[in-house]
């Protein structure tokens, strides 16, 4: 039985095996998906088995990382999850789904990313979670906005034009509340 990291309707997250290598290869492969890839402006196929071996690596280190989006029959649809950023010690949310997976649901970016939001702060001890987003994806842009983070900076993130986006957990927004 294959574990379920999260449930968002019909879609789970589940890990990652090192034969999933070729999926992520195919769907960087698209001129989209490869828009969705943090800190990224192409991916190989060692962009591929790097991010399945991080996701992999990060999953024992943490209890978390990026996870493989299916449905129930295990169709594979893209990834989603978390990745630590090195420079600033923090926790990066973020997914990559193929234009068609969301023209066939609309709204499954926004209850993707609200479901890993909640997950994150439920299961972890962190204050806040961010999302690194390219400047010229919109679409992420009001999937990250929609879910209640806020914009902190814009920066260049290993050549990529960024911004930053935050969300605090819920018991920091009770402490700055009260504060």
């Amino acid at each position: 039985m294959q574990t379920i990291f999260l449930e968002c309707g019909a879609v789970k997250l589940v890990p990652f095996s090192p034969a999933d290598v070729e999926l992520i290869d195919d769907l960087h492969s698209d001129a989209y998906g490869n828009r969705c890839t943090e800190y990224s402006t192409s991916c190989t196929v060692m962009d591929a088995a790097e991010l399945v071996n991080s996701a992999l690596q990060h999953q024992e280190d943490l209890g978390f990382g990026k996870w493989k989006a299916v449905l129930e029959d295990g169709t594979f649809l893209g990834w989603a999850g978390f990745t630590p950023v090195s420079e600033t010690s923090e926790i990066s949310v973020n997914y990559c789904l193929p234009n068609e997976v969301l023209q066939r649901d609309p709204e499954l970016a926004k209850r993707l990313f609200a479901a890993l939001a909640d997950w994150f702060f439920e299961n972890t001890y962190f204050s806040h979670l961010i999302a690194v987003v390219r400047t010229d994806n919109r679409e992420m842009r009001d999937v990250v906005l929609n879910c209640g983070f806020y914009h902190r900076e814009s920066k260049v993130i290993e050549g990529m034009q960024a911004d930053v986006f935050q969300m605090l957990s819920p018991s920091m927004q009770s402490y700055l509340l009260s504060a």
